[in-house]
């Protein structure tokens, strides 16, 4: 069965490698290369890197659906797409191009969480488990029937980064299997069923901590953001990212840091935080204890 497959983050990596083990990928659609850092030069997205070394032609339309790319893809001929974390909607005429249609591999347990944030809103409402779902595609947001679906739980200590880590091994798993039922027309489609919730894409005053909300919340926020984009605080009229942070039992007015036994306790609308690793405004991740003596914090300074 010939596959293209659309990603563009380091998500997909490792479900394209299971994917190349067992089938042949005829193309690889991605995302163009995006400015990044001070110097703003232009980074290539891994999974692009990856297929180059493989030898897989890699794709990078400006719009997937514009005609000049669906006749592309046309002349390639493909079985079927895989889809996993590509960031646009493919429409009717691009998805009619494969014999078998279109799969999405989709890192929560539809139909909850549809959407661009799915890791990052189940670990900011303090869900206790998420999953992989393998849908069929149609025009609609994460709407096509169910193909393949498991959980796992969402453990305390876990951010956004070890759970899409977790997450993207286990979609690698699931989709061999899936794709040979698809390829014997063996699958069994399943209509999504139940409540329908939704996961916009993450707004940048999100990612401002509000000190008044609760300490569990408030540790939620940070875990969803870490390592990236992160919860942002501001001390000393300087940017402060929370990367790590317990909650703890500890009563102490909203904002307030207090050290204590090489600890930094900040308090928050119900409980406090201990902070265990932050990032200063054009610094790297540090321990806190680096922080704390480093600046000299002093019992009583505010975190904004």
């Amino acid at each position: 069965m010939k596959v293209v497959f659309f990603g563009s983050t380091d998500f997909s990596l490792p479900i394209i490698q299971s994917i190349h083990r067992g089938f042949t990928i005829a193309g690889v659609v991605t995302s163009r290369p995006k400015p990044k850092g001070r110097g703003l030069k232009q980074s290539m997205p891994q999974i692009a890197v990856w297929a180059q070394g493989a030898g897989i032609p890699v794709h990078m339309p400006e719009d997937p659906n514009s005609e000049a790319f669906v006749n592309e893809l046309t002349a390639i001929a493909p079985d079927l797409y895989v889809l996993s974390a590509y960031g646009h909607i493919l429409r009717k005429k691009l998805l009619d191009v494969p014999r078998h249609g279109g799969i999405n591999i989709h890192p929560s347990l539809l139909p909850q969480y549809r959407g661009a944030a799915p890791i990052q809103r189940a670990i900011m409402a303090g869900e206790q488990k998420t999953g992989i779902t393998v849908i069929s595609m149609d025009e609609e947001i994460d709407h096509g029937d169910i193909l393949a679906q498991r959980s796992i739980p969402i453990e305390m200590d876990d951010t956004y980064g070890s759970l899409a880590r977790k997450l993207a091994d286990l979609g690698a798993r699931m989709i061999p299997e899936t794709l040979r039922a698809v390829a014997s027309d063996t699958c069994q489609p399943v209509r999504q069923s139940g409540d329908v919730s939704y996961a916009p894409k993450l707004k940048k005053e999100e990612m401002k901590i509000d000190w008044r909300e609760g300490a569990r919340m408030t540790c939620n926020r940070i875990r969803a953001l870490s390592p990236h984009p992160g919860a942002r605080a501001v001390f000393r009229d300087k940017e402060l990212i929370i990367t790590r942070a317990q909650v703890v039992d500890q009563e102490l007015p909203p904002g307030v840091l207090h050290v204590e036994n090489r600890k930094l306790y900040v308090g928050a609308g119900e409980g406090s935080l201990v902070l265990l690793e932050v990032k200063p405004e054009g610094r790297r991740n540090i321990p806190v204890l680096d922080f704390i003596n480093g600046y000299r914090v002093r019992k009583g300074e505010t975190l904004r």
